[in-house]
């Protein structure tokens, strides 16, 4: 963990002290009341009547200036539901994508929230990706599942008012935009409709609810705008504006490049008034709904939501600080965990102080209440032995626990967690304190596992049930050509949980025709140990194109076998999380001829394509800061520059005048997809143009209207007017694909390309296609999606000096490590232009 980490968990314990939605997950720091700070707030949401529901459709769609107004300004309980968790986008920070990331982007909304205050839902939709059209969206995206869904929140959450992030029409641009639009207006429409869903209310005790008014966030189209609210307030407890606290918030989004300046002085909200069923119409925000505590319904999330303030309100002038402490992080199935709870009282009184252990998801038992005085001054431990559960199951998001349905996720029949970001946390201590003269309150804490860092200091982690035998199997895809008869070498990586011994065999299960190597013998004594284990494969005589598995699997002699493993998602701004995958290695056999060169590689934002050649049998070398500036460049056939590796590499920056000349003496540089400042600042060795400019949500609420669309594709051509884009892209995975004529060499040799070479691509073709060129570039492919003009920007190689430099928008980094044939042998000819006749 790095020192940041340490500061950015300090400041954020200080203003998440009385965050809603899941605030036993916001306290992985150590003990506070939460002081002044957390007192006032908690505060200022008593003696009203206040609820909000927000709606877009990913994570950092969220107005978070908006949120925090509502939360820590106004006092009201404040929520974002966002359809999905954003596994569609790209990563800036780190290797993951998919899954993996849509866990990132979680907790980076989760992060945000424990600073705005708000709390967070989500839908069962899986960010397939970019979407340009309603229809594609609602063939990924069952409509009424969605409808069902943001229902679903409407009905637990029950808001007075309603803010649509979108309006549901093609200004939106990203048809998830749209969608998440609609869904919000037909929510408003049938939540309070009883032959709507009526399941939500027979299976999930969830009656109809009707909210008062409708508003859509008018930050993308001001023309809309029918009240103004001032973010730029300060807030006199935390010492800063709302708009300080959101833009921190909003920086919180770093695995999209989020990071926001705190301006100061007045800064401008904007909302459109939709619908009005108070019949006061117009006004201020909360004009013709009633707040007050008499309208408050007397049973619900109300009464339950303001007793828990209450209780934050009471804990945080208390002076009396709680803790509850693991002995381990990691715990297999049937071992016991040791906790402590911890209770010091600083107050000048006498309290009596109830300790409670709540075990959750069937991973942990409990222990009963247990009540003691504490004299002012004193600390009360308790300790507790408390077993995990022989039949508990590995520690897994609740959405991840079954596959997914196409782009739908399967949810457990669990009313509890349905919706909300994560299940409950495996053990929570529950503290009820009672005072002399004041109300009794309680205080939750996450039970958690702390260690001392002796560079940054106190480090905690969640307790969570592992396999006793964590199994990982590496490379996890591969591209195996069909003529190769060489062995490639598969390793098992084993770490034991256990606290005991353990030993056995660790063996490669292939398939049919494919021989097994021998397996081999693994041994363990205590706790963490590991071990990695090398397989040589060999393919079979008779090699078929397809797709086949491997799967790696540890028996131990009492004949228990494992074959998953536990990975974490782990950053300095967010709380780590881990989740379980099956051992398991995807071997895509297909024709492919791999160039014999030497390849330097620039490493791009969640870039996993340097491993994805290697596991192919390609020499690379991957090129650090020193290296770009001040290395032999020559020694490499060809270089090749990762995804985004100008935004993420500043070497690469410096020494992009070395990469050129490098090129020029002979060599070849392809460069994937770039961003907008590469086509600003000039990097490529001829002009090339990108479309649009670049398109963040605060950027297009600065200028405050929608982002525009610049014609032209190519030299002379020209594009349809249609939505908002900020980039020329082609988000079909199936979109045709045709050479443009004279065809090209580059599709030719040393693979034959052909139409079935376009089958089978992820998510999309490509995106950040050039929009206009030099001549010295020559197109190599045209593409587009349904119903759109041809696009030519994808692919251009020019001749430079005695070298060559390829510009490609195409998605390598997506292809590459799935495994997609065709672009495989696409991606070796490029790389053998670096052999030029």
């Amino acid at each position: 963990m790095s020192r940041r980490r340490l500061v950015v968990l300090a400041a954020s314990a200080v203003l998440a002290a009385s965050a809603g939605g899941a605030p036993a997950a916001a306290q992985l720091v150590p003990p506070s009341t939460g002081g002044a700070v957390a007192r006032a707030q908690a505060e200022r949401m008593l003696g009203h009547y206040e609820r909000v529901l927000m709606i877009g459709a990913h994570p950092d769609d969220e107005d978070t200036e908006l949120l925090t107004i509502l939360s820590r300004g106004m006092g009201a309980e404040a929520a974002y539901l966002s359809l999905n968790r954003g596994e569609g986008g790209q990563n800036v920070i780190g290797p993951e994508l998919g899954e993996a990331l849509g866990l990132l982007r979680t907790e980076e909304l989760l992060a945000a929230r424990r600073l705005d205050g708000a709390r967070q839902y989500f839908t069962r939709a899986y960010d397939f990706g970019f979407s340009k059209t309603l229809d594609d969206t609602w063939a990924h995206w069952p409509r009424d599942t969605i409808l069902k869904d943001v229902v679903r929140v409407v009905r637990r959450f029950r808001p007075q008012i309603v803010v649509s992030i979108f309006s549901g029409t093609p200004r939106d641009g990203h048809a998830q935009h749209q969608a998440a639009g609609w869904a919000a207006r037909e929510a408003f429409r049938l939540a309070g409709d009883s032959s709507a869903f009526p399941e939500l209310a027979r299976e999930e005790g969830l009656a109809p609810w009707t909210p008062l008014k409708l508003y859509r966030s008018t930050r993308f189209d001001t023309a809309g705008t029918t009240l103004v609210i001032d973010g730029g307030v300060l807030d006199p407890a935390v010492g800063k504006s709302y708009h300080q606290i959101a833009m921190a918030g909003r920086s919180l989004h770093r695995s999209q490049d989020m990071g926001q300046l705190q301006g100061i002085g007045p800064s401008r909200v904007r909302l459109g008034l939709l619908e009005d069923r108070t019949g006061r119409g117009g006004g201020e925000f909360w004009s013709g709904v009633d707040t007050s505590l008499a309208a408050m319904p007397a049973v619900g999330p109300e009464r339950r939501d303001l007793a828990e303030r209450a209780s934050q309100a009471a804990a945080a002038a208390s002076g009396v600080v709680l803790d509850a402490l693991a002995d381990d992080d990691a715990v297999v199935p049937g071992e016991t965990l040791h906790v402590t709870l911890t209770a010091w009282n600083a107050s000048p009184d006498t309290i009596e102080v109830t300790s409670a252990l709540a075990g959750r998801d069937g991973g942990f038992g409990s222990a009963p209440p247990d009540a003691a005085r504490v004299a002012p001054g004193d600390v009360l431990r308790r300790e507790i032995a408390v077993p995990a559960a022989r039949t508990a199951r590995a520690t897994q998001p609740y959405f991840l626990r079954e596959p997914r349905a196409r782009d739908i996720y399967r949810w457990p029949a669990d009313t509890a967690v349905e919706g909300e970001p994560f299940q409950p946390p495996l053990l929570v201590a529950e503290f009820r304190v009672a005072r002399p003269g004041g109300a009794p309150f309680t205080v939750r804490r996450e039970v958690a596992f702390r260690f001392n860092d002796r560079t940054v200091g106190e480090v905690r982690h969640p307790v969570t049930i592992v396999p006793p035998l964590d199994v990982k199997l590496a490379p996890d895809t591969i591209i195996w050509s069909a003529t190769d008869t060489a062995a490639r070498e598969f390793t098992a990586t084993l770490t034991y949980h256990g606290r005991d011994s353990t030993a056995g065999l660790v063996r490669l299960r292939l398939p049919a025709g494919w021989r097994e190597p021998a397996p081999q013998r693994y041994a363990f004594a205590g706790e963490d140990a590991t071990r990695t284990f090398a397989f040589q494969v060999r393919p079979p005589a008779r090699l078929r194109a397809g797709r086949v598995e491997f799967r790696a699997v540890a028996e131990s002699r009492s004949g228990a076998s494992c074959e998953d493993g536990v990975f974490t998602v782990d950053y300095p701004h967010i709380r780590p999380r881990g989740y379980v995958a099956r051992a398991a290695a995807v071997v895509q056999v297909a024709p492919l001829a791999l160039p014999d060169a030497s390849i330097g590689y620039v490493r791009g934002a969640a870039d996993r394509v340097p491993e994805a050649l290697r596991s192919a049998g390609v020499a690379v070398t991957l090129l650090d800061g020193a290296a770009l500036e001040r290395g032999d460049l020559g020694r490499f056939d060809a270089i090749v520059v990762g995804s985004r590796a100008y935004e993420v590499e500043p070497a690469l920056i410096r020494a992009n005048a070395r990469l050129l000349d490098y090129a020029r003496a002979g060599g070849l540089v392809l460069v994937q997809y770039q961003q907008h400042d590469f086509f600003a600042r000039n990097y490529a060795p001829y002009p090339l143009t990108v479309g649009g400019r670049p398109l963040r949500l605060d950027d297009v609420a600065a200028r405050g209207a929608a982002p525009g669309v610049a014609a032209g594709s190519g030299p002379g051509g020209s594009r349809p007017a249609g939505p908002p884009v900020s980039h020329d892209r082609v988000t079909d995975e199936n979109a045709p694909v045709s050479p443009v004529p004279p065809e090209h060499r580059v599709l030719r040799a040393p693979n034959r390309l052909g139409p079935d070479d376009w089958k089978g691509w992820v998510q999309e073709r490509g995106l950040y296609f050039a929009r206009s060129w030099d001549s010295r570039y020559r197109a190599v492919i045209s593409t587009h999606d349904p119903g759109e003009a041809p696009l030519e920007g994808g692919l251009l190689v020019a001749p430079i000096g005695r070298g060559t430099y390829v510009y490609t928008g195409l998605s390598f980094f997506r292809q590459l490590p799935a495994a997609v044939p065709g672009a495989w042998r696409l991606f070796a000819n490029l790389l053998a232009l670096a052999h030029r006749s």
